[in-house]
């Protein structure tokens, strides 16, 4: 089992929700982070900069290249629902199973764009997964989205798929 390192009873999952709490009431650098078209984007807007500034004194910080991950958590972070706080920081469902709930007849995010999803490399994963948050109505946890992107590889990629792909709908 891959380690919580934004679990939200440690360092850095404490400092991820203060940080999305303060830029949840702050219109202007979450609007400036959405409109990041890239994690590089995403790394040269301030409020990026403040989260890796918080994260330095954390178990995140220990980790090789950590910086050049939270960019990505940062500017998806940006895309989640203000106003939907408990889906944000305490629904524990899953990424995955939330994708895979039925929309009519089909899921959420279609079989397709999700085995896409899981052959994304990291450096690719922003855009995709701008588009997966749209279709969830912008909620997703907080603290699983950032675990998930910071250690996205395989271990995380067959996570996922294990999630996925039991609650899918059934098909007649």
């Amino acid at each position: 089992m891959r380690e919580r390192t934004f679990a939200p009873d440690t360092p850095a999952g404490n400092c991820l929700r203060e940080w999305w709490l303060a830029l949840a009431d702050n219109r202007g650098d979450r609007a400036e982070l959405r409109r990041a078209k890239s994690a590089d984007d995403a790394a040269l807007i301030p409020a990026t900069v403040q989260l890796v500034t918080h994260l330095q004194g954390t178990a995140v910080a220990q980790h090789g290249g950590w910086i050049g991950r939270i960019p990505a958590i940062a500017g998806l972070a940006a895309h989640l629902n203000p106003d939907a706080r408990h889906a944000v920081l305490e629904d524990a469902t899953p990424l995955p199973e939330r994708m895979a709930r039925p929309k009519g007849e089909r899921p959420v995010v279609s079989e397709l764009r999700f085995r896409r999803l899981l052959r994304t490399p990291r450096h690719e994963l922003y855009r995709p997964m701008i588009r997966i948050l749209a279709l969830l109505d912008h909620q997703a946890n907080l603290f699983e989205l950032a675990d998930s992107l910071f250690w996205w590889g395989p271990g995380i990629q067959k996570q996922w798929a294990f999630a996925y792909f039991p609650k899918l709908p059934k098909t007649a």
